[in-house]
Order: C-alpha cells, then structure tokens, then sequence
C-alpha cells in the first residue's frame, strides 16, 4: 500500500484520487482505533513501572510486551518490514538518550501511550507535553544539528508460528499472575491487540510515523502525519466520554504548564536521539528484534525505576 502511495504519480488521475482518499480514510480509522484502545486500556510505561517496583505488579508491563508481539505478528503476516527514517544511533546518543527519555517521562508523570490518554481525559496539561516534543523535532529539522543515520528496514525476527505460540505463551503468563489483581485481565488483552494491530499498520502504511515525533516530515504522505495525530487524539476524546457519566476539561495552572513542557522537550530529545520513543522501541524495535531497541528500552526502563524508588511517583490517577 505505502508503495503505491509513493508512486501515485504514476496513476491515472482519477484512479489516483479515488486510492489517496481510501488511504487517507483507513489512516484516519486506525488513528482512531490507535487513541480509543490508548485511553480504554489506561497503559502507560510510568504505571507498568510503578506496579513492577512498588507493588510487585508486572501484570502491565508484560502486557506492553504483548502488544509489541501482536505487532511483530502482523508484520509476519504481511511479510512487510517495518521502516524507519532514520537508523538506531550509536551507543555515544543512545545511552544518553534512554536516560533523557526516562527522566522526562517521569517528570511527565506519563509516557506517550499515557499522555494520549490523559489528553482524552481532559486533562489538557498534557497536551504541553507533546508540544514540547514537537519543538525540539521542529528546532532539529530547521537547524540540522544532528548527523543522520541511513533508514533501516529489518524483517520481524521470528516465524508466524513461533510468533503465534509466543504470543498464547505472553497472554497465558499474564492471566496467571493477574487471575488475583486484575480485574480487567479481558479489556487490556483486547486493548494491546488493538494497540499493536494498529500500529503495525499505520508503520506500513505510513513509514517513519512515530507518537513521539509525529511533526517530521512524512515522506510517502506528506499530510498523513497530522492525520493520524488529530484522530489519534479524538479516538481518546470519545472513548472517555463513553466510559464517563460527566466530562470536564481539566485547565493546566502556569506550574503545570512549565512542568509538561519541560518534560516533553526532554521526552522529546530523548526521542531524537535515539531516534523514536518507547512507542517506537516496542512497536518497531521489538518486533524486528534490534539490540538497540532492547538496550534503550532497558535503560528507559532503568531510570524510571530508580526515580520512582527514590522519590515516588509522579504518575497521574488515571480519570
């Protein structure tokens, strides 16, 4: 589909229209999707985290791992690689960059996937967050200040089969150490398929997109990336609404203003650095099995932890 899209130009005109606007609406479907599952399944890295180190929890985060497995499934169905712009940095940027990424995640109080949730919510302080990330990508791209890595495309790591048995195994795992705590064990299964299933197509469709850098240039659909972010963002609009009696927009005070952005422009060199955010690392990095992915993943991971051991969660109650 991507290729086709890149070479639209070849197509009849009429032809062509008629495939740019079916393309655009199943972008724009599986933005949606992508926001509502975000806000349904109240996933976030920093929670995941929290319950792992403080409560001895690790319900959510193999949970994380699952989506990144239904995303490596699709990738194997399709037989399509996932793309990205710019290749993994050294270890020189990407060490750095997990740390920078981790502490402006808990300064956030949310990662990208809790962000967008939060921001259906309501909770409109988040919205400085991503704007945050969006000037660091917008300052880098006007200045150029970074040297860039040739794009990567490596297929997913494992065989269909051995993929699907991993996947019953993860689920399997999940359902046996949350049978006491969680009660939501059904919604959150659904949630990281439809989380995983989406993004995996949108990476295809729209080679390069990232939640964390979703202002870079796009190079197969120049308007595809807005697309899906304004989507993205209603998909979380209406799925709070739905499973909420009363909604109230919540204004951020000036504190809370400085405080988001903050950590977005941290979350968000973090991201450039690596290049991509932990939506990226888990949906693209996993799947194709990238050590990198791994190893900025672990120290993202890392740095949250020591943070919340030392001085507690920053996390929001989810609404």
């Amino acid at each position: 589909m991507s290729e086709f899209l890149i070479n639209i130009s070849d197509m009849g005109p009429v032809a062509a229209s008629l495939e740019t606007r079916a393309s655009m609406a199943l972008i724009a479907a599986l933005g949606f999707v992508l926001g509502f599952a975000m806000n349904r399944g109240s996933i976030c890295t920093v929670t995941a985290t929290r319950e792992l180190v403080s409560e001895r929890r690790p319900a959510r985060f193999i949970a994380l791992i699952e989506c990144a497995a239904w995303a490596a499934l699709v990738y194997a169905i399709v037989e399509t690689a996932p793309k990205t712009q710019e290749g993994w940095s050294p270890l020189g940027y990407l060490v750095p960059a997990a740390i920078f990424l981790g502490l402006g995640t808990y300064v956030n109080g949310a990662c990208v996937f809790g962000s967008v949730g939060h921001i259906g919510n309501g909770e409109l302080g988040f919205a400085f967050t991503f704007l945050g990330m969006y000037a660091v990508v917008y300052c880098e791209a006007l200045l150029d200040l970074l040297p860039h890595q040739p794009p990567t495309s490596a297929p997913p790591s494992f065989e269909l089969a051995l993929l699907a048995l991993a996947l019953l195994a993860i689920v399997a795992l999940r359902l046996a150490i949350s049978r006491r705590s969680e009660s939501n064990f059904r919604q959150l299964t659904l949630v990281m398929g439809a989380i995983g299933i989406t993004s995996a197509i949108l990476t295809i469709l729209a080679p390069g997109f990232s939640i964390s850098a979703s202002v870079g240039p796009i190079a197969s659909i120049p308007v595809a990336s807005a697309l899906i972010s304004v989507c993205m963002f209603g998909g979380s609009l209406v799925s709070a609404r739905l499973r909420r009696h009363g909604f109230l927009l919540e204004w951020p005070t000036m504190a809370t203003i400085v405080r988001r952005t903050l950590a977005g422009i941290l979350m968000g060199l973090g991201a450039l650095l690596i290049p991509g955010g932990n939506d990226t690392l888990l949906l693209i990095g996993f799947p194709t099995g990238a050590w990198q992915a791994a190893l900025a993943y672990v120290l993202f991971v890392a740095t949250l932890a020591a943070l919340i051991v030392k001085f507690g969660s920053m996390a929001r109650p989810w609404s």
